[in-house]
């Protein structure tokens, strides 16, 4: 019988030896220290500690394998043993240890102590080593240990060292000293904490948008890669080292971000600026670009971050807008990180920028956790379908109902559309490149109707608003004339495209309609039926008495039928 299928019967109680009075967990640490400490009290191996906690007739209930980066996951009889090991009650160790019944684990056999162990994203929350000379002095011995560490947890202020996670290994502790930003930040970040209920999740905000200034190759930044340099790798590969001091050396601005977000004068400043409409870029709201230049001392990103219109900083723009500075329900969403735009795992992060074979090429393909194949594919599809759109139509403005070779392509764009602001930067840039107006925040009928506007002027020039819109067609001039008439109350980026061509706030000034409105054509021609029947008495008029229509397209009285008859 193999051993999935035997179910041995459970050894009996391990008795501690009489030397070992008491090993009790460090608050926070992650299972799996805890046990390796509890080993080495006992002068064993961890092997073999965990071969006497999940004994079942002489095999081990355990599934999974022990790394230097793994969690731990112990069932009740499992954690008894453990318990009886270390002479720590129950309820100790479950305030002490985050993972000590956080799931039960699988098992090889149905009955009898078990264990599991985990090491992915998804199961093993962010962690890092233990300050050594806090853990010496904590437990009176020099030994290693893994913590959970919260964002605000990393930097060891009495010992100036940073608790770095590194996938794959125990982690490393990283000296601090000459990284004065380091400690002022860790300061700054637990007051922040203290004062403002957001704190958390603006940080968590703060952090995904420094993360993608990191990647950036921006030619004017110089801070970070020499806050880079000046850190020991202790030997670590540069791509590597890359991937894991990320946090740590965006730590000082993304506490100052986290802070200026968190601010609710700064977001009442950033929805009042918006006057109520969604920005289509960063450029829309310069509060918001002089704010965040302002707080991480960088007055450059003024122009390097005006024209993004996706990303984790526009997503948050947007929502505080739409939100209303997020003083509702509705403003919750504002502090939820879209999955696109979250960092990856620092394990996948690592597999992605690793270097294969010689050339320096990079392991880009590996998907996103999170993201499935059907996803990549579906949005694929839509993506060709746009493309035949545009070489067929020029643009992107897509009614809800076309049909595109038997493809609802203006379905699937409004489905797009309605999370635009969570979407992957690499696919809304691909959809940019087909259209940079594929996502305006206004209607799709106004921005068909300026694209007939524009390839009007591209023929026959600037249209002449102060002469009435001449030459161009009645529905195309109307729709000038009342852009004109409500130009001050467009969107910043409407009033943008149509100074693209030659309607300006200084030229709206001066439009005048393309033909007489109907009230205006009205009153004129009242005017005149006043006169004809204080003349004649009466308003029996027959076609042929009126000898036209004037300038303006009023009726004009006039002869051709005697006055009191009828034409027949």
């Amino acid at each position: 019988m193999s051993d999935q299928n035997r179910e041995p019967a459970a050894t009996g109680t391990i008795v501690p030896p009489s030397g070992v009075l008491r090993v009790g967990p460090l608050q926070g640490e992650m299972t799996q220290s805890f046990l390796i400490r509890l080993a080495a009290c006992y002068g064993m191996a961890f092997r073999d500690l965990l071969a006497a906690i999940l004994d079942v007739g002489g095999l081990p209930n355990m599934m999974g394998r022990a790394r230097p980066d793994s969690e731990i996951y112990l069932n009740q009889e499992a954690r008894d043993r453990v318990a009886q090991l270390c002479r720590v009650p129950q309820d100790h160790l479950m305030r002490a240890l985050p993972a000590w019944a956080q799931e039960e684990p699988r098992r090889r056999f149905a009955t009898g102590p078990a264990a599991q162990f985990h090491h992915t994203a998804e199961k093993v929350r962010r962690w890092g080593p233990a300050c050594p000379a806090c853990t010496a002095r904590r437990t009176g011995r020099r030994e290693a240990a893994r913590l959970y560490l919260g964002p605000e947890q990393r930097v060891c202020l009495p010992h100036r060292r940073w608790l770095m996670q590194i996938p794959g290994t125990v982690g490393r502790v990283v000296n601090l000293a000459g990284s004065g930003q380091v400690l002022e930040a860790r300061h700054h970040h637990v007051r922040l904490l203290c004062r403002s209920a957001r704190a958390a999740a603006a940080f968590e905000v703060a952090q995904a948008v420094t993360a993608s200034w990191w990647w950036q190759t921006w030619a004017r930044e110089h801070v970070w890669p020499a806050r880079l340099r000046s850190l020991d790798s202790d030997g670590l590969d540069q791509d590597a080292w890359q991937v894991v001091g990320r946090e740590l050396v965006t730590y000082p601005e993304t506490v100052a971000l986290a802070a200026l977000l968190a601010g609710d004068d700064f977001r009442r400043r950033v929805v009042a600026e918006a006057q109520g409409r969604v920005p289509f870029r960063l450029a829309d709201l310069p509060t918001l670009l002089t704010a965040v230049a302002g707080c991480v001392r960088r007055p450059w990103y003024v122009e390097q971050l005006a024209q993004e219109t996706s990303g984790p900083l526009f997503a948050w723009a947007y929502q505080c807008v739409r939100a209303q500075g997020g003083t509702n329900a509705e403003g919750q969403e504002m502090w939820m990180v879209a999955p696109a735009h979250r960092q990856r795992p620092l394990a996948d992060e690592l597999a992605v920028r690793a270097r294969v074979g010689t050339g320096g090429q990079r392991a880009e393909s590996k998907r996103r956790r999170g993201h499935s194949r059907q996803a990549d594919e579906a949005f694929a599809a839509g993506l060709a379908h746009a493309s035949h759109y545009v070489r067929e139509h020029g643009n992107l403005a897509v009614p809800k109902d076309t049909v595109v070779d038997s493809y609802r392509l203006g379905e699937w764009l409004g489905n797009v559309q309605a999370r635009a602001w969570a979407m992957a930067p690499d696919r809304a840039q691909a959809l940019a490149a087909l259209d940079p107006w594929w996502n305006v925040p206004w209607s799709v009928q106004w921005q068909r109707s300026y694209y007939r506007a524009r390839d009007h002027a591209a023929v026959a020039g600037p249209p002449d608003a102060a002469a009435g819109f001449p030459g161009t067609q009645v529905l195309n001039g109307e729709w000038l004339y009342l852009q004109c008439t409500h130009y001050s109350t467009l969107h910043p980026e409407q009033q943008r495209l149509l100074a693209d061509i030659g309607i300006t706030a200084q030229v709206a000034r001066t439009a005048l309609p393309r033909r007489v409105p109907i009230q205006a054509s009205f009153e004129t021609g009242l005017m005149h039926a006043r006169s004809y029947a204080a003349e004649h008495g009466h308003l029996v008029v027959g076609s042929r008495s009126l000898s036209g229509v004037d300038a303006e397209g009023a009726p004009v009285p006039g002869g051709g039928v005697e006055p009191g008859r009828r034409a027949s």
